[in-house]
């Protein structure tokens, strides 16, 4: 061949070859390209399985283990490697093969994709491990032991942590409050509670106990975080909330437990935290330590345990415990149990102080320590920072400075002293903490929301008796404390007086005064010139002095608001009273007064106006009270005025007539010898929102029922039913009624006849005490329609000849359908309390009260259903020495929760048929021991249900 020849004939078989070459390259290429892809599918899917296999150890608390992590670090690395190939390889599959593609870096990339799958099928078959996970901490123990000091041994906790435990057994309570004032010990009760539960049976319903201290300054995350660290979990602290929420939501979703959020100071939601609130949550459930019952309200608790101080013993034995023994040292004996009981009970100043004191000998340092408790004076700096620093924080959280104020007002008062809460709140609207420019309703509304929030944060308590709050004592000095702390920055405000015997000549130095309390001070002369320059007092309460009059200086206090004089009971006379025009209330109750000051017309702005049980009180000029425009509370209640129309205006003095001109008039208290002579018209008593009118000739009695907030009274003291007229607007408006000692009428019933009264439908509450004509309180005979419709709460009281409460043929409908309450004393002829006519009327009674009838032989008449007392729920029965049975026996009560039997010697046999007609809702039945041990039951099925609930009655002194 032709060298020519030769050369075409070489560079075809090169051609050939290239295109030879390069096709069976990109078909190698396509094939490793598909090889590898379908390994790696492979790794990746092994990946993605033990990784999903590691997060779900990880909501358990465990980890992935070395070998694994070291396998997916070496995957993670050849994914970096293989995906870069795999799109590369994708790219040059789009070129193609034609004649300009480039066969070497093909070549180059098929090769190392065949080298590249070895690698990945290595990896597919070196991951089967032998464990994926491991744990990752020491396993997650039921309950974590909390660290502080044991309650064992004292009773009182003791009873309380075992009433916490029955209610976490129950279903039905899945949010559990323990609130009470800072200090009382919450913190200590729940966490011997924690510790205690873990050899306890209600751990078998739940798989662990997490604590959490929640603390003043609210952090959601950190919240998280300590929950997360009890379950082993870990979250990351620049996740947001909402994302580790979800984490924990889905741990706890698998678990059992109870929260306890100790210190709580606001409304946490727990959604936002990630804890499960699903209603079917019986095995879930929180219990939180809180000072605020708002707080309680805003996580809506199931139950709310309010934890109060200690009882004398039990707070002697704390104190006695962090003193030491010399507290038994005859000579310091005294003086430490006067330093405890300085501590109110309170186990937080009971350590402090305790400790402070632990061992000190020298009796000098008990009497100087004794002296600054007395005088709310921190004497050691422990007390200061550990005591009154951590009180104020409940002060601190007050929602405004309105209530602080209010707060530190309550300290003027002395220490222990029961706060009447209306004075409290005549002297907040006089020192401007709540609105005068709005009607007394209102105010009084503002007063007793701000009353009762701070009772709700603790630092106002119930006082001794309805009606008044007061300061713990040691609230009360740390409430004293604030005052001196702020004393620097703020001018003086007010004054608290105690046991000033001498006469009061001078405020020297107190221009700035706005608050005088001088009250229950035996002091009983002021200096004439005593209130000169006192230029901004609004408020001066001499309650309780021993004044007789007070100086012409008094008509200096032009910026006055407040004018308290309640029970001075030497006060005899006033000065003019003309120049206190902004002067709004006006309180000379129980005073000697014989008239109404001079000037008393000229207070236009006077809203309130005390005269209850001023006996002397005899003259009130005539147009003295029509001159008090803006009055809304008139308080004359057993008051020795007399309102006679006819006879006042000859004489000059004020008349009935004068009330009726107040426009703004909503409360009325008064008492009348007569009321034909004055105008009670109906539809004047309808524009009231409250009165107490007492209808008693020549008696000024002040023993009566006190008339409730919004209640309409009528009192008939000593009154002839039948033949006094005029009563018509009254029982016709009257909400409550009582009548003592009257005569005239043998049945409540024929009032409705001499009256020409239609039903006494008004009347709500009803006592007749003392009337010995009553012999039964309806009666069929004079009636034909409803009487008492809307009779709520009945008592009788020595009624003499009582025999029935219905007598004769009564209206099978509307007679007492609404009656609920009815209590029975005294009334020596009454056999039967509820006939069978009368069971059929009451079907909404709920409490039965029976005392010293002595010939009542049964209390429900005639065969009893179930469905006749349907919301009976308690029953207290004493001293009746003829009863023999309650009612026949029953097989059930649907709402019965308490019998209490009291020297009722006869009656051997409680209405119970079956064991199962014990009623599920009956929480106790109270008794003497003797009595109880004298029953007889039907079957022992009953004894051992009805035993359950026995609680024996200590026997009365």
């Amino acid at each position: 061949m032709d060298p020519l020849g030769s050369v075409i004939v070489e560079t075809g078989r090169c051609i050939f070859s290239f295109f030879f070459t390069s096709i069976a390259t990109v078909i190698k290429l396509q094939h490793n390209t598909g090889r590898l892809r379908k390994e790696f599918e492979k790794l990746e899917d092994r990946k993605n399985g033990i990784e999903e296999d590691v997060r779900l150890a990880e909501t358990e608390g465990k980890c992935a283990t070395e070998q694994v992590k070291g396998w997916i670090r070496k995957v993670e690395e050849i994914e970096q490697e293989v995906q870069p190939m795999l799109e590369k390889a994708d790219r040059l599959a789009v070129q193609g093969c034609g004649p300009c593609c480039n066969i070497l870096p093909r070549y180059r990339l098929c090769r190392r994709m065949a080298k590249k799958q070895l690698e990945v099928q290595q990896l597919i078959s070196s991951c089967c491990f032998d464990n994926v996970v491991t744990d990752k901490k020491s396993p997650v123990r039921a309950v974590e032991k909390q660290q502080g000091p044991s309650l064992a041994g004292q009773r009182e906790a003791e009873e309380m942590i075992e009433k916490l435990m029955e209610l976490l057994k129950g279903d039905e309570n899945k949010r559990i409050a323990v609130w009470g004032m800072g200090g009382v010990g919450k913190t200590t009760l729940v966490r011997n509670l924690n510790n205690e539960l873990e050899s306890s049976s209600l751990m078998e319903s739940i798989d662990i106990v997490i604590w959490i201290t929640v603390s003043k300054d609210l952090d959601l995350k950190k919240v998280q975080s300590q929950i997360a660290k009890r379950l082993n979990l870990e979250l990351d602290p620049n996740e947001v909330i909402e994302e580790r929420a979800k984490m924990l939501l889905k741990r706890l979703m698998m678990k059992k437990f109870l929260l306890i959020l100790d210190d709580v100071w606001e409304h946490i939601d727990l959604d936002i935290v990630g804890v499960p609130q699903t209603d079917d949550q019986a095995n879930r459930k929180i219990l939180l330590t809180t000072r605020s019952l708002d707080v309680c309200r805003a996580m809506m608790t199931d139950e709310e345990i309010k934890l109060d101080v200690l009882k004398q013993e039990a707070a002697w034995n704390l104190f006695a415990q962090n003193a030491g023994d010399v507290v038994e040292v005859p000579s310091i004996n005294p003086l430490a149990r006067a330093v405890a009981k300085e501590c109110g009970g309170l186990p937080l100043a009971l350590k402090t102080v305790g400790k402070s004191m632990r061992n000190k000998r020298r009796i000098e340092l008990w009497k100087h320590a004794l002296h600054h408790l007395q005088h709310s004076d921190p004497h050691v700096k422990h007390i200061e920072d550990e005591v009154y620093r951590r009180l104020k924080l409940s002060y601190d959280s007050l929602p405004s400075k309105i209530l602080q104020s209010c707060f530190l007002f309550c300290s003027l008062y002395p220490e222990n002293y029961s706060i009447r809460t209306d004075e409290l709140i005549q002297c907040w609207i006089a020192d401007r903490l709540i609105n005068e420019h709005q009607p007394l309703e209102d105010c009084f509304n503002d007063g007793i929301a701000l009353i009762e929030t701070l009772k709700d944060s603790c630092l106002l308590e119930q006082g001794d008796c309805a009606g008044t709050v007061k300061l713990h004592d040691v609230v009360r000095d740390v409430a004293i404390w604030i005052s001196t702390k702020q004393g620097s920055e703020k001018p003086c405000a007010s004054i608290l007086f105690t046991n000033i015997t001498k006469p009061l000549k001078q405020f020297s130095g107190f221009s700035e005064l706005t608050v005088i309390l001088l009250v229950g001070n035996p002091i009983n002369k002021i200096h004439d010139n005593l209130f000169a320059g006192l230029r901004k007092l609004r408020v001066l309460n001499l309650s309780q002095s021993h004044i007789v009059t007070l100086p012409p200086s008094l008509s200096q206090l032009q910026e006055l608001r407040a004018l308290l004089l309640r029970d001075c009971c030497y006060l005899e006379k006033l000065p003019s009273l003309g120049a206190l025009r902004k002067l709004l209330v006006m309180d000379l109750s129980g005073t000697r007064l014989r008239e109404l000051p001079n000037g008393t017309s000229k207070l236009k702005k006077l809203q309130e106006l005390h005269l209850s049980r001023t006996h002397h009180l005899e003259t009130i000029e005539a147009g003295t009270i029509s001159g008090l425009q803006s009055l809304e509370l008139l308080d004359m209640s057993f008051s020795a005025y007399k309102w006679d129309t006819r006879c006042n205006v000859d004489y000059g003095k004020a008349s009935f007539n004068e009330i009726l001109t107040l426009d703004r008039l909503s409360i009325v208290k008064l008492r009348l010898d007569k009321v034909d002579s004055v105008t009670l018209d109906s539809a004047w008593l309808m524009k009231l929102r409250e009165f107490n009118i007492q209808i008693s000739p020549g008696s000024c009695d002040s023993n009566h029922l006190a008339t409730q907030h919004d209640e309409k009274r009528a009192i008939l003291r000593g009154v002839d039913l039948m033949g006094i007229k005029g009563l018509n607007g009254l029982l016709d408006t009257a909400s409550a009624l009582d009548l003592v000692i009257c005569g005239g009428i043998s049945a409540l019933s024929e009032l409705s006849i001499s009256h020409r009264l239609s039903s006494l439908e008004s009347v709500k509450s009803l006592s007749i005490s003392k009337c010995d004509c009553i012999t039964s309180l309806i009666s069929g005979d004079n009636i034909s329609g409803t009487i008492l419709p809307n009779l709520e709460h009945l008592s009788l009281n020595r009624l003499e000849n009582l025999g029935a409460i219905l007598g004769g043929m009564v209206p099978r409908k509307g007679c007492l359908k609404w009656l609920k309450t009815i209590e029975v004393v005294d009334c020596k002829k009454l056999r039967a309390l509820i006939s069978f006519a009368l069971l059929q009327q009451v079907k909404n009674l709920e409490q039965i009260k029976v005392k010293n009838c002595s010939k009542m032989k049964y209390i429900i008449g005639g065969e009893v259903s179930a469905e006749m007392i349907p919301k009976l729920r308690v029953i207290e029965l004493s001293d009746l020495p003829m009863l023999k049975t309650i009612c026949s026996r029953l097989p059930a009560w649907p709402a019965l929760e308490m019998i209490e039997v009291r020297n009722c010697p006869m009656l051997t046999k409680l209405p119970f048929a079956t064991s199962n007609g014990v009623a599920a809702t009956l929480k106790e039945i109270r008794g003497e021991l003797q009595w109880w041990n004298r029953l007889i039951y039907s079957n022992d099925e009953i004894k051992s249900s009805l035993q359950q609930r026995f609680q024996p009655l200590k026997p009365l002194r």
